[in-house]
């Protein structure tokens, strides 16, 4: 490279015509067989993480550039000079990654279960506010108590709590002179039946409420939001352990440049750019029994053959064709017992098909095809535990892209199978509220859509908006 720049250099400064090339197969910076390990211990008594002790192991670490081709001539007549490059890199590869690290700290799921909690409690405590504020309002005007928060909502002194509103999921009471219930109903994600009580404790009830003196009561919970008695967990174990097999990522490109008065790009081409990883795991061990574990067979993200055209008249180039390949392979997710047996995690557990904590994915593809600088072919598949889609679908891109209908549908089905029962009987509820009833194919739902990529349509369903 430096051969090719000094002669156009030296042919810039002499008034000659010059050219020259320069080549190399590989540079690159390699680590193998490392490893790093050692332990830590923090003696300060309000240290959350203690006892640490981990280990670090790379079999191969490499990045580098190799295929570097570069060459370049200069006329000195036409007072232009153009140079062509091809090239690889950068080139990242990583093989044989393993990390060990064993520490004490607070059991994370015991904290996780705790927030959740108070998050609860919080619809509550929010509405006991409105409720406390209203009973003020209303003995300021009539000089004495409510009987009920019923009596509250009929003088608009009380708004409903809001649908929206984590309020909805308690159902609340108020026992005169100064006792506040609220009681969770089914709506809440923890259960119904928990209880929070506040009652006031001094001996004048009124003058409580006139002066909003909500400072003294009584905090009473069955389940939800125990600031008063709930403490920080005491450390346990933790182990967390992460291996990957394999890690690469790489870039290729090749073309040209004119080095002239505008110094333009005449060509660019990026022939190859990826990224993947295989056999990837982790698992997190918490008090040497509650495990959690994540596994990837395969995941990896490819473009190809992606080529650009240049025009003088057009700042933004035009992508003449362009390949683009992602694919993911059986991922794996099993999340602990603690985590199990909580109330908001069943509901996406039943929704997802989840059996035994565990969560998967088949497989994820994402195929793309641009040919003949308009032409544009898309084919997804998902495949889950909770159900399975393939996606086609062609479409038709003028370039240079300056308006919406510039980007025009020329096909697209979706056909969706193997669903879990509850979202079946989600569509069902939604196709008889609805009075719609969506296409079928054999015990598939297909869909064809057609039309203004602004306005779709599906066939047999015209007048769904979406």
């Amino acid at each position: 490279m430096k051969k090719s720049i000094f002669l156009l250099f030296f042919g810039l400064l002499m008034g000659q015509d010059a050219d020259g090339d320069f080549s190399l197969g590989e540079i690159s910076f390699v680590i193998k067989d490392f490893h790093l390990g050692g332990a830590m211990e923090d003696r300060s008594s309000r240290s959350e993480i203690n006892n640490g002790i981990g280990s670090l192991d790379i079999g191969l670490l490499k990045y580098g550039f190799s295929d570097i081709d570069v060459s370049g001539e200069f006329n000195d007549y036409n007072e232009r000079a153009k140079l062509k490059y091809k090239f690889s890199g950068p080139e990242f590869e990583m093989s044989n990654f393993k990390m060990d690290i064993s520490f004490d700290a607070p059991n994370v799921w015991l904290v996780i279960k705790e927030e959740l909690a108070n998050e609860y409690a919080d619809g509550a405590e929010n509405y006991f506010d409105d409720i406390k504020e209203a009973i003020s309002s209303y003995y300021s005007i009539y000089n004495e108590l409510p009987n009920s928060i019923n009596q509250l909502q009929t003088m608009n002194l009380l708004s409903p709590p809001a649908s929206y509103s984590s309020s909805r999921q308690w159902d609340f009471i108020y026992n005169p002179p100064g006792k506040i219930v609220a009681e969770s109903n089914k709506e809440m994600p923890g259960g119904s039946g928990q209880k929070i009580i506040h009652e006031f404790t001094g001996s004048d009830i009124e003058d409580y409420f006139s002066s909003n003196s909500y400072y003294y009561y009584n905090w009473e919970t069955s389940g939800y939001g125990q600031y008063d008695d709930w403490r920080e967990p005491g450390p346990v174990k933790n182990n967390v352990e992460i291996s990957v097999g394999k890690v690469n990522q790489y870039f290729g490109s090749s073309g040209s440049v004119d080095i002239n008065d505008r110094n333009q790009i005449a060509e660019f081409q990026l022939d190859k750019a990826g990224f993947s990883v295989s056999k990837a795991n982790a698992t997190f061990v918490v008090d040497r029994t509650s495990k959690s574990t994540f596994s990837v067979a395969d995941f990896k993200s490819i473009a190809k053959n992606v080529a650009f055209e240049f025009d003088t008249y057009n700042e933004i180039p035009i992508v003449e064709k362009a390949g683009f390949e992602l694919s993911l392979t059986n991922l794996e997710i099993n999340v602990p017992r603690e985590v199990q047996e909580e109330e908001a995690f069943k509901q996406i557990a039943d929704y997802l098909n989840i059996n035994s904590g565990k969560f998967r994915i088949r497989e994820i593809s994402l195929n793309v095809d641009f040919k003949r600088s308009r032409d544009l072919k898309i084919n997804v598949t998902m495949d889950t535990q909770f159900g399975k889609v393939i996606v086609d679908g062609s479409f038709s891109i003028r370039q240079p892209i300056q308006y919406e209908s510039d980007f025009s549908l020329d096909d697209l089905t979706i056909e969706i199978s193997n669903l879990s029962k509850p979202i079946v009987e989600f569509i069902d509820v939604w196709e008889e509220g609805t009075g719609n009833t969506l296409p079928r194919k054999g015990k598939s739902i297909y869909l064809e859509i057609y039309g203004d990529i602004d306005d779709p349509q599906i066939r047999g369903l015209e007048g769904l908006n979406f």
